[in-house]
């Protein structure tokens, strides 16, 4: 690792490519998810490669140390391509020609500028299907849908694409001080440690596919080391949350998670006042995840589709006539109502009379 140091963020561009083993060939070599394989369209051959759980991920990175010891190559020749319309930026082999921008499809993008800023990913959750089994994913997801409108059930995805998204994991030792408040009105001075491992942070703040949100529930221990042919004819989004602030994040939510901790192995019973957290050996990964992004029409409109390419669990905006039913179920109430308490009128009168 020690060999590609550099300042966190920067890339080392090498002429190193994904070849086939049997004829070398390097131009439209694609990883295959349905098989796990590297597949060359020229002579046909397919590489194995490592299967998820099998193979232990490299040595979590330290914080303190990271600017000294950050892969930076990741081995392969990347092009960055910037999104004028949502500022998606994009990671694509250099031989590979996009027609758009994955997250929002539009066709305004334009390459940045050269020696991009990028730190080369430690660990990779390859794609487990292919854009055919993402269909059934999304039939699935359908038929547990109730009310639907007539011709969503039978509808197909169209501007299908699979894109890695970045995710900056990170795990420390907490030491948290805090002031246990317990309900009778008393008050305690207290100690909890705990180690929290993995704890996962999105690491993208641009306007993206508003469906990804979701479907981002990954199964983290299936992760392999990072490898260029996983991301062979497949675009990698950028991270544009830097390692420092997504650290800073991190230190939030874990210390949301260590009070609501508290508050659990109380029974409810006491709250953690003034609490103060200290984090020592912070560790981090940067990863990649597989997401396939799609739209399906309706009524002439196109609406968007995630499906987790990992898991399949999928989510979009799916029409039904659930709203109409319960207005009409509105309607029925407020009508029957009405002629209770005619009736009840009607009836407390001649009971008078």
């Amino acid at each position: 690792m020690a060999d590609n140091s550099s300042t966190i963020g920067a890339i080392n561009v090498t002429s190193s490519e994904v070849k086939c083993p049997g004829c070398g060939g390097t131009i439209g070599i694609k990883f295959d998810p349905n098989t796990l394989t590297l597949k060359c369209p020229f002579c046909g051959l397919s590489t194995d490669l490592p299967q998820p759980g099998t193979v232990p991920v490299n040595q979590k990175l330290d914080f303190d140390s990271a600017l000294q010891r950050a892969n930076v190559s990741w081995d392969n020749v990347k092009k960055l391509i910037i999104c004028s319309n949502c500022g998606g930026q994009t990671l694509y082999d250099a031989e590979q020609i996009t027609g758009g921008c994955p997250f929002c499809g539009s066709t305004s993008v334009m390459p940045a500028a050269e020696n991009p800023q990028i730190m080369a990913p430690q660990a990779v959750i390859p794609f487990a299907f292919d854009k055919e089994l993402a269909q059934k994913c999304f039939t699935h997801f359908l038929g547990k849908k109730h009310f639907l409108c007539k011709g969503v059930t039978d509808s197909k995805l169209e501007d299908v694409v699979g894109v890695y998204l970045p995710f900056w994991t990170f795990s420390a030792l907490t030491v948290s001080g805090y002031k246990a408040k317990y309900v009778d009105g008393t008050s305690v001075n207290c100690i909890w440690n705990e180690h929290i491992d993995d704890h996962v942070i999105y690491a993208s703040d641009k306007f993206r596919h508003p469906m990804i949100d979701r479907v981002r529930n990954f199964e983290y221990n299936e992760m392999l080391p990072y490898s260029p042919q996983y991301l062979a004819g497949i675009p990698a989004e950028r991270y544009t949350v830097g390692l420092d602030e997504a650290w800073e994040r991190s230190k939030t939510q874990m210390k949301d998670r260590i009070r609501n901790t508290l508050w659990r192995k109380s029974s409810g019973k006491a709250a953690a006042e003034d609490l103060k957290t200290d984090f020592y050996n912070v560790k981090f990964r940067y990863i990649l995840a597989p997401v396939y992004l799609a739209t399906y029409r309706y009524k002439k409109t196109k609406r968007p589709v995630a499906i987790n390419g990992q898991t399949g669990e999928t989510y979009c905006d799916a029409p039904t006539y659930l709203p109409v039913l319960l207005v009409i179920a509105g309607i029925l109430l407020l009508a029957w109502l009405i002629a209770f308490f005619i009736s009840f009128t009607f009836s407390f009168n001649i009971t008078i009379g």
